[in-house]
């Protein structure tokens, strides 16, 4: 019997293309760690899978069924969270043996790991449209924007009158969309929920964990005293 293809992808023959890189993040330092890594992985240096020490590898399945667009994926794709690397090494996505695989820091922040997982399984489904890197990554991101950033949900922790977001509540919101706080602010300007300059501003908050727990206020609509009084109430 045929293999079931998962409702959100394509059926799509990748056997005629070669192992290749898709998408790579970062600076030229970040990318030169990539090529570096998959050209090993190709000559056979090191073996992603079984998996060992190296990495902790999963099924972007669940990703894929969050992101919810029926794109043409490679029939299965893995998130390999790669040990023992240096920070210039941001991630990349890539087709190996057919399989789609998505590399990314271990030790990296958890929100901007996460972040970048979703928008390299992203480029695996989308780079057969943009082949065009720049595009790809652009596209990507939105795709991300529109999954994990929900207009009305980032609407609801700004407003007009706000010119300050201490740190513990930077860091609180980018939790609560596990992202980092700059693609939060970056999608609220392009959502046109901020103006230029309080994403300048904002964009100068350092995110830091408070010492002592805090429930995070989402403001209902019209309702903005007790977002108010966490915004501008002492630490």
């Amino acid at each position: 019997m045929a293999k079931r293809i998962p409702k959100n992808q394509l059926p799509l023959d990748f056997s005629a293309h070669c192992d290749r890189i898709v998408l790579t993040l970062g600076q030229v330092e970040s990318q030169r760690a990539a090529e570096a890594l998959f050209n090993d992985m190709v000559v056979g240096r090191w073996l992603i899978e079984p998996a060992g020490e190296v990495a902790d590898v999963s099924s972007a399945q669940d990703i894929i069924d969050h992101i919810g667009l029926k794109l043409p994926y490679p029939e299965t794709v893995k998130v390999a969270q790669l040990h023992g690397l240096s920070d210039v090494f941001t991630g990349f996505s890539a087709v190996f043996r057919q399989k789609g695989w998505v590399f990314v820091a271990a030790g990296a922040e958890a929100n901007e790991r996460c972040y970048h997982t979703y928008l390299l399984t992203a480029s695996l489904g989308l780079s057969r449209t943009y082949p065009n890197p720049i595009s790809l990554a652009q596209r990507a991101q939105q795709v991300v924007f529109e999954t994990q950033l929900p207009p009305k949900e980032v609407g609801s922790f700004f407003h007009d009158g706000v010119t300050r977001i201490p740190p513990f509540l930077a860091a609180d919101i980018a939790d609560f969309f596990k992202v980092p706080f700059p693609m939060v602010l970056k999608r609220a300007l392009q959502l046109d929920i901020l103006t230029d300059e309080q994403y300048r501003n904002f964009m100068t908050v350092q995110p830091a964990h408070s010492g002592k727990p805090r429930e995070l206020f989402v403001a209902s609509e019209g309702s903005m005293d007790d977002f108010e009084a966490q915004l501008f109430g002492e630490e």
